[in-house]
């Protein structure tokens, strides 16, 4: 893969400081030196002179000798494409500062826009070591996807890249001569003059079966060589930007019906530019790259890039961008590539980059392949092993050419989707930092092409949850290949019941009512599987607790109709195996209306204590209830009735350090987001309580009188709400009011409220 060292970026440690000035050192320098990029506005330019005196007098104090259009291959074309006419590239001494001028001729009325042009450069790890030749293909199945197809010369996959040693034996016939192009050089020769590119298009689609070298992953397609890199493996971001335009345009005249045309279904590019620092010049879209993967995309071509080979979690251009399939690189265990040595431009430890916005993962170490970067690069019947994430992009690139060929009216989206959806979740390989950072797995080039186009997703219910009764399955089971469901309930690895089983699509919709009683509770996972027509299935599932089995409850003591003294234990069972809470109260009377809490517990009690209960200042007849609730809802309760005998309870609140302030919430009390405010405050015991509030001047605003053993009165937490009225009912005014809480006329506990409108 190749990048653009636009790297400035802070380093907070004083560890990497070294590193640091190395990046800075490479930002400033990694712009071609003489050359900006220059937008114009309509009409300046003709012929390649610029009329405006202004730019004149630019052009003659940075000793302009070029200007060239950028676009000029692909309006050849498409010249209807106006938006790409005024983009070009002007050429100065290359010993001035590429930044100055970009910022003088930025300020010109004439331009709409000026800026630096950034070298690219090949992610090319050192060939250090040897793996099993192509040891890629069996990994990616693709020996069996090619039972579907091997691909279509009516196919072509464009190469941007260092070209293509076209003269090689295992490209013969292979090669789109007729659209090939160099935009390094201005010419229509591509030859690779450095390796790289070769070996690119050689995992794409060297010649399979032909007794020669080695197999590509499409053994049909042609290969559209776009030299867009020199022979040092460097070059200009407007190159790219050249070529993307240019193919944009041979496919729509291929959607057209015009000429000339090529049918370019895939384009690789194996190169990138790293966006990190605030370099105004280092913005998102540099030289309009991410608007000339737009166009390319619009034309239905699907962008392949490398993520890049830094062994970090940076955004990388082009493959960052949505348009763009971005492309890890995996070993032969599965696991994310790490190589050795560190890269002598980006003082970056070697090893494929990661990241949330990786799409797939493919083979990117020691790939065996056409070419090799040290010895001579025109050798026609020599390979090599290479390594890093330019070796995993084309594997994709490849897939994407057979998938096109087994299924030609696919969209670009449908075919990115199918293989996204079809790879091999990996995940569970690699090292915890990089789980969901490589992408949604390692292609699969069998599952991809024979299980081709059908969905599978389960919307509902949410994973984790705990169901009971019966539960709407919700999600989509589709696709224009679509032939059937089957959605399963699996335990402990085996299906333990079938839902439904149908020929009919579901899109995001009712896939089935499912009655959970028919099945054990515990762990389960709603497996739903669909199959192709030709039945190949895809399978999604989610993990969910069967929850049906109802709590247990019993209260043992205090037993019904015994007497009860002072504070006593409450003693019984709550149990399920998958216990939400229970709560444990009691209320006045045989029927009562009104139930306070005695205890809220959260781990399941068999046969032990439930809570304490301080009956102390009530009397008579008390219901005590008991009810549990599982995860999935349910409720199981059982009550009994208590005599409570008289006892004088502690009439404080406690703690009584003095007389404690207690407290309220919310507070301040706003009357446009809370109806009410709580009083906040703990009683030893039960006992009538009465709460009066007043204002600054010491006016009664507003009392309340509670029972023994209701809330306001009972031991424990209390919580009585005031609803910001005073005694007749009125609104009180904003300001500070004191209430006092009171028993047997003595104040024990005391507190304040600000209140607001």
């Amino acid at each position: 893969m190749l990048y653009f060292n636009t790297m400035n970026r802070q380093v907070l440690s004083a560890a990497a400081g070294w590193l640091l000035l190395s990046l800075l050192c490479l930002a400033h320098a990694d712009y071609l030196p003489g050359q900006l990029a220059v937008k114009f506005k309509a009409g300046q330019v003709k012929a390649g002179q610029v009329k405006a005196a202004s730019v004149k007098t630019l052009n003659s104090k940075y000793g302009v000798y070029q200007v060239k259009r950028v676009y000029e291959a692909a309006l050849a074309i498409r010249p209807d494409w106006k938006h790409l006419e005024n983009d070009y590239l002007i050429v100065f001494d290359p010993d001035l500062d590429v930044r100055a001028a970009a910022r003088e001729f930025g300020k010109d009325t004439n331009i709409s826009s000026a800026a630096p042009v950034s070298r690219v450069r090949a992610f090319i790890v050192p060939n250090d070591t040897h793996y099993a030749e192509q040891w890629g293909l069996p990994k990616i199945a693709a020996p069996s996807g090619w039972s579907r197809t091997t691909g279509s010369s009516e196919v072509i996959i464009a190469v941007l890249d260092t070209g293509l040693n076209y003269n090689h034996e295992d490209f013969a016939g292979k090669v789109d001569t007729a659209h090939m192009y160099d935009f390094a050089n201005g010419d229509n020769d591509p030859l690779d003059d450095f390796g790289h590119g070769t070996a690119v298009s050689g995992v794409i689609g060297a010649a399979g079966n032909n007794a020669k070298g080695i197999a590509g992953v499409d053994w049909g397609a042609k290969i559209l060589p776009l030299k867009v890199l020199d022979s040092s493996g460097g070059g200009s971001m407007l190159d790219v930007n050249a070529a993307l335009s240019y193919i944009a345009g041979l496919r729509a005249n291929y959607n057209e019906g015009k000429s000339p045309a090529a049918n370019v279904v895939a384009a690789n590019m194996s190169l990138g530019q790293y966006n990190i620092g605030s370099d105004k010049y280092a913005e998102e879209n540099p030289s309009n790259l991410k608007d000339r993967c737009q166009d390319v995309y619009n034309q239905g071509i699907v962008l392949v890039a490398a993520a890049g080979n830094g062994n970090v979690d940076w955004n990388t251009y082009p493959a960052y961008y949505s348009t763009v399939m971005a492309v890890a690189a995996t070993d032969t265990t599965d696991k994310r590539s790490v190589w050795t040595g560190i890269d002598k431009d980006t003082f970056l430890i070697q090893a494929s980059n990661y990241g949330s916005w990786v799409d797939v993962a493919a083979p990117g170490s020691g790939i065996y392949s056409t070419g090799h970067p040290e010895s001579s690069v025109q050798e026609n019947n020599y390979y090599g092993s290479w390594s890093g994430t330019s070796l995993a992009s084309p594997y994709v690139a490849g897939l994407v050419g057979l998938v096109k060929a087994a299924f030609p009216t696919l969209s670009n989206a449908q075919i990115i989707d199918q293989i996204k959806n079809w790879t091999d979740n990996i995940d569970a390989l690699q090292d915890p930092a990089y789980v969901g950072k490589i992408g949604s797995g390692r292609i699969n080039v069998y599952k991809t092409l024979v299980s081709a186009g059908v969905m599978a997703s389960l919307t509902a219910p949410a994973a984790g949850a705990y169901l009971r009764g019966t539960v709407t399955v919700g999600g989509s089971a589709s696709g224009w290949n679509f032939g059937a469901y089957t959605l399963e309930a699996v335990s402990n690895g085996s299906v333990e019941a079938t839902i439904i089983s149908s020929a009919s699509q579901v899109d995001n919709n009712t896939l089935a009512n499912w009655n959970t009683t028919t099945a054990s509770d515990g762990a389960k996972s709603l497996r739903l599987r669909v199959f192709t027509k030709d039945g190949a299935s895809l399978e999604t599932a989610v993990a969910v607790t069967v929850n049906n089995v109802l709590p247990v409850v019993a209260l043992l003591a205090p037993a019904a109709g015994t007497t009860v003294e002072g504070r006593a234990t409450i003693t019984g069972t709550a149990s399920n195996a998958f216990l939400d809470h229970y709560l444990l109260e009691y209320g006045s009377g045989e029927a009562p209306v009104v139930y306070q809490t005695i205890r809220l517990g959260y781990t399941s009690v068999t046969n032990g204590a439930l809570g304490t209960w301080e009956s102390a200042g009530l009397s008579g007849n008390y219901t005590l209830r008991l009810t549990a609730y599982n995860q999935a809802g349910s409720a199981a309760t059982t009550s009994e009735i208590v005599a409570i005998k008289s006892e004088a309870p502690t009439k404080e609140i406690e703690p009584q350090p003095g007389l404690p302030l207690t407290f309220a919430l919310p507070n301040p009390f706003d009357r446009q987001s809370a109806s009410e405010v709580a009083l906040v405050y703990n009683l030893q015991g039960n006992f009538n309580t009465t709460i009066y509030l007043f204002d600054l001047n010491g006016n009664l605003i507003w009392r309340r009188t509670y029972g023994a053993g209701e809330n306001g009165g009972k031991s424990g937490a209390n919580n009585p709400g005031w609803n910001g009225q005073n005694l007749y009912g009125e609104g009180v005014p904003n300001g500070v009011y004191f209430y006092q809480i009171t028993s047997d006329r003595q104040v024990i506990g005391r507190g304040k409220i600000i209140v607001l409108n």
